[in-house]
């Protein structure tokens, strides 16, 4: 679907990365720009080459000192060759190194320049240091998660990170197709503390009228983990229908009418922790229950299908096919020498 479409991505971490491993899949070709010497600072987490190897693969990366101004000077001509530019920097970060959405639409004025942020770029949350769990806290979300020890439970993957990567999809491919009318493009800005308060926004509202227990949450025997011998599995039997031939597979057709019921958790669990996950999904084949096992990492199959690009690994072939001559690639991506 984005075939011919060239993405610029100079963002760090796992909103932008997870933004343009969407567009890339979607046919996108993606060019990484990294800083020569480090890198994402992805790469240097544990386990960091596994994440960047899962968001980066099948794109191109290279190695730009953009904090010089012969940096400066060679993204400028990538931007006038490029559709999307991707970044994630604190707001005024850009704009303070002179390549800022104004600097870069006089390059390109079809350039679709979307920044990820974490509070936005306005209001005086703007310059606020954060991170994945800082927007679950702000937005709200983090309090309809399930309470250990009285705290809420940290998810276990980065919501407001994979949420604003995707929300920031979505924006730029708006803005291409209000490029395809009008022939210019435009800044988009996703800012994730935003995007959890819309997520959580049904949830938080219902809380405020003191609507309890729709939040599904674990708290109804129809919407709950439970034990069985080797691991555990869902039930999402929300529909009274489901719920009642759940009842009628596990034997216990006297809890039709506590779907809602907390008190019957201990009931349903009591019925089908003696039985195995692969005996209870032959008991449940067939039938309309909503029940599924909860796989572990290693039951699942891997989605990475090639190796990620090394830093900079990339940099010689990409400047050259943007007409950079040896002297010019050399000024523009080594890295710089440590002083003294």
């Amino acid at each position: 679907m984005l075939d011919g479409i060239r993405v610029l991505d100079l963002s760090r971490l796992l909103p932008g990365g997870h933004c343009t491993r969407i567009l890339a899949d979607m046919g996108a070709e993606v060019i990484k720009v990294e800083e020569p010497s480090r890198g994402d600072p992805l790469r240097a987490l544990p386990g960091g080459e596994i994440y960047f190897r899962q968001l980066h693969w099948g794109k191109r990366s290279i190695g730009l000192r953009l904090n010089t101004a012969p940096g400066v000077g060679a993204l400028k001509r990538l931007v006038a060759a490029a559709d999307v530019l991707v970044e994630g920097f604190r707001p005024g970060v850009m704009e303070r190194r002179g390549i800022g959405f104004s600097e870069l639409a006089l390059v390109n004025p079809r350039l679709v320049y979307c920044a990820i942020t974490g509070y936005g770029s306005t209001g005086a949350l703007k310059r606020r240091a954060g991170h994945d769990l800082s927007y679950l806290a702000r937005s709200g979300v983090l309090s309809l998660m399930p309470k250990a020890s009285g705290a809420p439970v940290i998810p276990g993957i980065q919501v407001a990170d994979l949420a604003g990567g995707q929300a920031a999809v979505v924006a730029i491919l708006g803005a291409i197709i209000e490029r395809a009318r009008t022939g210019r493009g435009q800044r988009v800005e996703i800012a994730m503390a935003a995007v959890m308060r819309e997520w959580g926004a049904l949830s938080n509202e219902v809380r405020r009228a003191g609507i309890a227990g729709v939040e599904l949450t674990g708290g109804w025997p129809c919407y709950h983990v439970y034990p069985v011998r080797d691991g555990f599995l869902t039930v999402a039997a929300l529909e009274p229908p489901f719920w009642v031939e759940f009842c009628q597979a596990i034997g216990r057709e006297d809890l039709s009418s506590a779907q809602r019921d907390p008190a019957a958790v201990a009931e349903v669990e009591s019925a089908l922790k003696p039985r195995t996950r692969s005996e209870w999904a032959t008991i449940f084949a067939d039938r309309d229950v909503c029940v599924e096992p909860v796989f572990e990492a290693g039951e699942i199959p891997s989605t990475a299908v090639a190796i990620a690009p090394a830093v900079g690994q990339h940099t010689r072939e990409v400047l050259e096919e943007a007409g950079f001559s040896p002297s010019e690639i050399t000024a523009v991506s080594s890295p710089a020498r440590a002083a003294g």
